[in-house]
């Protein structure tokens, strides 16, 4: 891949790997802050929980603010989301506090991680876009890993005392390192020279075009080729989704399903899924660095497959390989029969997911829909990803109530028969309604929508 293009790409990955830490640096703190703040059960959900529904204003925005303001500049208002959400989570002072900084930087994360695979797809070959996109999950899932990293490191060999006292807030300060440098590098990214013929500037498009191209024949052919197929669909905003009702459709279920998986369930709440095991909490702590992990090392083999193989069958592999897990682990658990059986059934459903519906999921968003309609359809799609994520994250611990009827008769397996169910279905609603893109040109998109 040409250094030219890898350069802004990897700056705009760091809005990925905030993404990551932040959604996960909840996970090693509450435990702490949940003290020191003094909250019910009831109170840490919310804290949890308000910043998910921060991401869902965000990527409802999203879409408005990089039509208007172009991606480059969504992204450094993001960014600085991100800052001030760091600093005023360190320095929380109660329940509102930690929640509206917890808002904060979730409108943040809902911006970035729409905009982040959009300005990778729009600056990327068509050759390599898939592996380019799929970058930015390895950033997210880079954030998992450093967060969980970062929370052990801090509270690893202290007192819960002192852990109560500033671990927590420290977990939530190192944030602003990477948040940091992510809104000063922005200011040298090119913007999206999709957005510059978007607004008819095809000079400036082109100029942006320089910096990521070596070839500047292949950069003046591409703005044409660009302004050529904006012309032809002569619509922008709501009105360009005309004709489109499929692809916003399969769009929003791609992330409906995303979330259904539960993989959000599981990392959010991992320490204590392991300690219902009956691990001890320092080597459910440490589990939790191995589900990041094995996240983070089987992201590569989307990024190695996802433009050879094609987006399809990396999606169909992992929900398969999903619900088998998903069923194994169910039985493990119902049976009583825990162990190195539970593990394994747990890690080998983050594997499936790192390989396929993590990143091929935001590789399709980001390429199924033509340019002129591209931000208002991807802030849906991303909006109902969010949603699902709150929904999802909230009823986990009500689906996992030692005291309901649900949880008696399925001795704790219920909300793993709903994600094994969904894996199910979505496998075959992948076989039936998704098509492939793989290699094909984001200015053509249109036409496999006109085919169907």
């Amino acid at each position: 891949m040409d250094i030219k293009i890898l350069k802004p790409i990897l700056v705009v990955t760091l809005g990925g790997l905030l993404f990551g830490y932040d959604t996960g640096v909840i996970n090693g703190a509450l435990v702490f802050f949940k003290d020191a703040l003094v909250l019910s059960e009831a109170q840490v959900g919310w804290a949890v929980g308000s910043a998910l529904l921060g991401c869902l204003a965000g990527a409802t925005v999203a879409g408005l603010l990089s039509r208007e303001l172009g991606r480059k500049r969504s992204l450094i208002i993001a960014a600085f989301l991100f800052v001030v959400s760091a600093l005023g989570s360190a320095y929380a002072w109660d329940l509102t506090s930690l929640a509206s900084f917890r808002i904060i930087g979730g409108v943040g994360i809902g911006i970035a991680s729409m905009l982040s695979p959009m300005y990778i797809s729009e600056i990327s070959p068509s050759n390599k876009r898939g592996a380019m996109v799929s970058l930015n999950q390895m950033a997210i899932v880079t954030g998992f890993l450093v967060v969980f990293l970062v929370n052990y490191w801090v509270g690893q060999g202290k007192s819960f005392e002192w852990n109560v006292e500033i671990g927590w807030r420290l977990m939530f300060a190192m944030e602003l390192i990477p948040a940091g440098l992510f809104f000063l590098l922005l200011f040298w990214v090119p913007e999206s020279p999709r957005w510059l013929v978007l607004k008819g500037k095809e000079e400036k498009a082109l100029q942006a075009l320089y910096r990521l191209r070596e070839n500047h024949e292949i950069a003046k052919s591409e703005v044409q080729s660009i302004s050529q197929s904006l012309i032809a669909e002569k619509k922008h905003n709501l009105s360009a989704l005309k004709g489109l009702g499929m692809a916003v459709f399969i769009g929003i279920m791609l992330s409906i399903f995303q979330q259904l998986t539960g993989i959000n369930a599981i990392l959010y709440y991992g320490s204590k899924i392991f300690a219902s095991m009956g691990n001890v909490a320092e080597d459910a702590l440490f589990q939790n660095i191995m589900l990041a992990a094995i996240n983070f090392l089987f992201t590569f083999i989307a990024i190695k497959y996802v433009d050879s193989w094609g987006r399809k069958p990396l999606l169909i592999i992992g929900a398969f390989v999903m619900a088998l897990s998903l069923g194994l682990l169910t039985y493990s658990i119902y049976t009583g029969t825990y162990g190195i059986v539970s593990v394994v059934a747990l890690l080998s459903f983050v594997a499936a997911f790192a390989m396929s519906w993590g990143p091929v999921v935001w590789v399709l968003l980001s390429e199924i829909f033509p340019d002129n309609a591209r931000d208002t359809a991807m802030s849906i799609a991303v909006a109902a990803q969010w949603f699902l994520n709150y929904l999802v994250s909230q009823t986990f611990p009500i689906l996992m109530d030692e005291e309901s009827w649900y949880y008696q008769i399925s001795n704790g397996t219920f909300p793993y028969w709903i994600y094994g169910i969904s894996c199910i279905i979505m496998l075959i609603f992948v076989i039936k309604f998704v098509p492939e893109t793989k290699g094909k040109d984001l200015q053509n998109i249109r036409a496999l929508w006109n085919k169907k």
